[in-house]
């Protein structure tokens, strides 16, 4: 049976706080067509559609503080300690300085040791790399939309979605290289907000990174770092 097991930065959900996230996609999608279409879907089974009527002459009202509408979903599946950590791992391996400076194009770069992000839209932080500071950040988020009383023009609601697990591969091949007998961690995180961070505007992205380890835990490569689309829907 899986284990589920926590970073040490970020506390464990209980299996009772864990929703049903049975909607979401287990594998990243072979076409971007189909990544879109499956992210949308995610997006709707775990935050609902972002859409709202907006007639004219409306006006905002305050939303009373609602938990239920802002879920949290992290999953750390492993199956022995050996695992765990080497999921830590994954979770710990940071983003060249240079590669996020690069992705912040002309805007000035984030600063700090543990830099996961590379700019903000709607004042929250898009990611270049999935870490377990990335996962900690989003999860406190959705915890704090959950706390307000928000004055918006349609019920906000928001969400993380976070999957973490490894398997063993004889051979791999991947980004041109070629490995062996090694233990690949899939770090995947889908994040929505619809009228959470502003009155009019929603946004969601799914973004997903695979390390490569080796029998002894060393991180022998990283895919899937780099700038994140980030589609915003807005009313």
């Amino acid at each position: 049976m899986h284990a589920m097991t926590n970073h040490p930065n970020l506390p464990l959900k209980s299996l009772d706080q864990i929703q049903p996230a049975a909607a979401l996609p287990r594998r990243a999608a072979s076409s971007a067509a189909l990544g879109l279409s499956c992210a949308l879907m995610a997006w709707v089974a775990l935050c609902g559609p972002a859409t709202a009527a907006m007639l004219p002459g409306a006006e905002p009202k305050a939303w009373p503080a609602n938990p239920a509408k802002h879920q949290v979903v992290i999953r750390r599946e492993a199956t022995d300690d050996k695992q765990a950590a080497m999921i830590a791992a994954a979770e710990s391996a940071q983003a060249p300085k240079a590669a996020l400076r690069q992705a912040a194009g002309e805007a000035a770069a984030p600063e700090g040791d543990k830099v996961w992000w590379y700019k903000e839209q709607l004042g929250i932080r898009i990611p270049y790399a999935i870490t377990g500071d990335a996962v900690a950040y989003y999860s406190e988020l959705v915890a704090n939309y959950g706390k307000q009383v928000l004055n918006r023009y349609t019920e906000p609601n928001s969400c993380l979605d976070y999957h973490a697990g490894v398997k063993f591969h004889k051979l791999l091949k991947l980004d041109d290289k070629t490995f062996k007998d090694v233990h690949v961690v899939t770090l995947k995180l889908t994040f929505a907000q619809n009228f959470a961070a502003t009155q009019t505007e929603g946004m969601r992205f799914v973004k997903e990174r695979v390390v490569v380890l080796d029998a002894e835990g060393k991180v022998l490569h990283i895919s899937g770092d780099g700038p994140t689309a980030v589609p915003i829907l807005a009313i």
